[in-house]
């Protein structure tokens, strides 16, 4: 591939680009076709590096795998989410449901990890790398920077928190917690995978 046809593709698959794949060629470690993921990079070498839904980190490649882009159908819907800024008390706030906005919120890529099945914590994927400000425990992990919480409903698509989620949450990150970012950076921790 040469460096024309490797620009193309960055250019056609920038980060954040959502895509479904229909057929990986790699028998020894193929993602489920109908998998969804969003597109973390593209390598100088042309392949297609994709965070999947289902947790795998494996790349494609294309003109080898199938895949097709998935269009946003929520682009300028409205959801309601908590906002947990370090220092501060959290807040009911509503967001249009788009990745630029919610790396706005957060500084930077985002990272979701599942609170419990039907909410999700939003946070900066590097917010301890990029040394942002401890803010609060959750689970034996302190998170770094402005985070928000909101619904999930197992679809691809965030959703509002109901008034029972936001009761919950607005409750649970109500105290002001002081971390020091050396305590913060002693629960870093980092995964590697193979491909």
């Amino acid at each position: 591939m040469n460096e024309k046809q490797i620009q193309r593709i960055k250019e056609q698959y920038p980060q954040g680009t959502r895509i479904e794949l229909n057929h990986m060629d790699d028998p020894y470690h193929p993602v489920p076709e109908g998998t969804l993921g969003t597109v973390k990079h593209v390598d100088d070498a042309g392949q297609i590096h994709v965070k999947w839904d289902n947790g795998r980190g494996l790349a494609i490649i294309p003109e080898v795998d199938h895949f097709s882009i998935v269009k946003e159908n929520n682009k300028n819907e409205m959801i309601e989410v908590i906002v947990v800024e370090p220092d501060k008390h959290p807040r009911v706030e509503r967001i249009t449901n788009d990745l630029t906005t919610m790396q706005t919120i957060v500084g930077g890529d985002i990272e979701e990890i599942g609170l419990d099945d039907h909410t999700v914590l939003v946070c900066n994927e590097e917010g301890k790398l990029i040394n942002l400000k401890a803010n609060r425990c959750v689970g034996h992990d302190i998170i770094a920077g402005t985070f928000f919480i909101a619904g999930d409903d197992g679809g691809e698509e965030l959703i509002s928190l109901n008034e029972e989620q936001i009761k919950e949450y607005t409750e649970k990150f109500y105290e002001i917690e002081e971390h020091t970012q050396e305590e913060m950076q002693r629960k870093m921790r980092f995964e590697f995978y193979s491909y």
